[in-house]
């Protein structure tokens, strides 16, 4: 399989949608991946127990979704063969402007020692 990573703001979350007697399962994002010059808005699906890591997604979040590109074949009564393109999330990862918070003190905190220091002060112009 092809596997992609689709980077952008998501611009639209469905609904968890259900589909046929067998309880099918699909949930679709579509994501604005494009430059700010030009669109382009990319739709994902998630199937079966990935619905789990899409169902909280919010218009506006910023992500990357590890997906798998898949093809199908599909022959309608007239004998037309068409070919169908999905792309299959997996994995989500928030892309937030700012970093996580971290549960570490600030460095500025830590005492820092200067193996250099001899405790004489130089008056030395920069």
């Amino acid at each position: 399989m092809n596997e992609v990573t689709i980077k952008g703001e998501i611009v639209f979350v469905d609904e968890v949608r259900e589909y046929g007697s067998n309880g099918f399962r699909k949930h679709q994002v579509v994501v604005e991946t494009g430059d700010g010059k030009w669109a382009n808005p990319v739709p994902v699906e998630f199937i079966k127990d990935t619905i789990e890591q899409s169902k909280d997604l919010k218009k506006g979040e910023k992500v990357s979704i590890d997906a798998r590109i898949n093809g199908r074949e599909w022959q309608g009564k007239d004998g037309v063969t068409k070919w169908f393109t999905s792309i299959s999330g997996y994995k989500i990862q928030s892309e937030g402007d700012s970093p996580h918070p971290s549960n570490e003190p600030d460095s500025s905190s830590f005492d820092t020692l200067d193996e250099y220091d001899d405790g004489i002060e130089d008056d030395v112009p920069f």
